[in-house]
């Protein structure tokens, strides 16, 4: 026998071996799903990852029913209810344009800071592909992320007539709305949405609003909104009762069903203009009573900060579904401080934290930084973002500690793309199944 014969048996041998080896792994999980009862599966079911979960619907039909079954996502939220909500920053990477003339590929990175999350990774990274690829062949355009709520991404693509895009980051699902009726660039962009849900159900797509705002002129701006009820842009142009000179780009937030953005009043003074988006009206007066029986209102600002004239110092968040203003300081002391709207009626703010950035401790120049966010669960915690590589740190006022969230090795952001990531997990049961 020649070594060419042999080498063909052994080889022969060693495919044989193998396809047992492959056919014993396939009948030992069969028998071993087989031998899970329905309430077993679903207690190990109910303790696997959010992210992973998704995943384990492919394994098989048995798998899939379970998963999608209504009793096993009460359960599983009920399990979960312990579990902080999932909060974190998320980025966008430098490298937007598309990877070859078919697809274009984007990256959003997501860093967890809750220590108790579903997700045990604290960094995912996601390949995210719009559902409208095209060829391209003489110029690429780009995304901007321009908003998030409630565990949703609205992103908008820079082509000469911007269009809108809404993303859910762990189930991969895009929805492109149609153009909108506003002006090319919008001053603020802002995503409602009442269930976290970009699917579509009964024959339409349910479950958010995009509101965009452009100022016409003092006293009066444009909002329009897309409602998933509808799948159309809807516009109004609303009036102010308190004239304002601008709206401050960005930085809109939704508490308690509204809308808030910062806008300068008369002598210079900075205020808080509310409006209700489920029930708009065509005007904006200056009514100092509470969200049930007010449509619309402006809220003053602290004196402290009202008579700053530089808006970069300024940052409007949302805590609990508390309004909250953060300001740092160009003094001789460099200070962050926090204050909290305690009363919309009479308008009425508590300090709850002033630091010194520039003490031995922190060492935090607050000219360098710049605000990103405040922790929507934790009020204690500020974002901030280096200005000269852009890394991340968290920093929490009460203990005067700091702890950098994301390098610039990391993140290589050159521009604003950082957001507040936030999902709670109650949301679960209508909508993320």
């Amino acid at each position: 026998m020649d070594q060419r014969t042999m080498d063909t048996i052994l080889y022969q041998k060693r495919q044989k071996k193998r396809h047992k080896k492959e056919k014993k792994k396939s009948c030992s999980f069969s028998s071993l799903d087989d031998l899970l009862c329905d309430e077993l599966l679903e207690q190990i079911l109910c303790r696997v990852e959010l992210k992973t979960i998704y995943r384990c619907k492919s394994v098989c039909k048995r798998w899939l029913s379970t998963i999608s079954s209504p009793e096993f996502i009460n359960r599983y939220v009920g399990f979960h209810q312990s579990v902080t909500p999932i909060s974190s920053m998320f980025y966008l990477a430098l490298d937007l344009r598309p990877q070859d003339s078919r697809h274009s590929s984007y990256r959003l990175d997501i860093r967890m800071e809750a220590k108790a999350s579903s997700w045990s990774s604290s960094f995912i990274s996601f390949h995210l592909y719009p559902k409208h690829p095209t060829h391209r062949p003489s110029h690429y355009y780009y995304f901007n992320l321009v908003g998030s709520w409630n565990g949703l991404v609205l992103c908008r693509e820079e082509t000469p007539q911007p269009r809108y895009h809404v993303c859910n980051p762990i189930t991969g699902d895009w929805l492109v709305l149609p153009p909108p009726p506003l002006r090319w660039y919008s001053l603020g962009c802002a995503l409602i949405d009442d269930d976290g849900s970009i699917t579509t159900t009964g024959g339409g797509p349910s479950g958010f609003k995009v509101v965009l705002i452009d100022q016409e002129s003092r006293g009066y701006f444009n909002v329009s909104f897309f409602s998933t009820s509808t799948g159309k842009w809807h516009g109004r142009r609303v009036r102010c009762a308190i004239k304002f000179s601008h709206i401050e780009k960005g930085g809109l937030v939704c508490c308690n069903r509204m809308l808030y953005w910062v806008g300068k009043g008369d002598g210079n003074r900075f205020i808080i203009i509310g409006y209700d988006t489920y029930k708009p009206s065509d005007q904006c007066s200056y009514i100092q009573l509470p969200v049930a029986l007010s449509k619309t209102r402006n809220i003053q600002f602290p004196v402290a900060i009202s008579k700053t004239r530089n808006t970069s110092q300024l940052y409007l968040g949302v805590n609990q579904g508390r309004i909250m203003v953060c300001r740092k300081s160009f003094n001789q002391k460099e200070y962050l401080r926090i204050w909290e709207l305690q009363d919309c009626t009479t308008g009425s703010w508590c300090l709850k934290h002033e630091l010194a950035l520039n003490s031995r401790r922190l060492d935090l120049p607050v000219s360098d930084y710049r605000i990103l966010a405040i922790h929507p669960i934790d009020g204690d915690i500020v974002y901030l973002e280096q200005r000269e590589d852009n890394s991340i740190l968290s920093l929490n006022m009460k203990d005067k500690s700091k702890q950098v969230v994301a390098p610039s090795s990391l993140l290589r952001l050159s521009r604003d793309h950082a957001f507040l990531f936030f999902l709670d997990l109650n949301n679960l049961k209508q909508t993320w199944w």
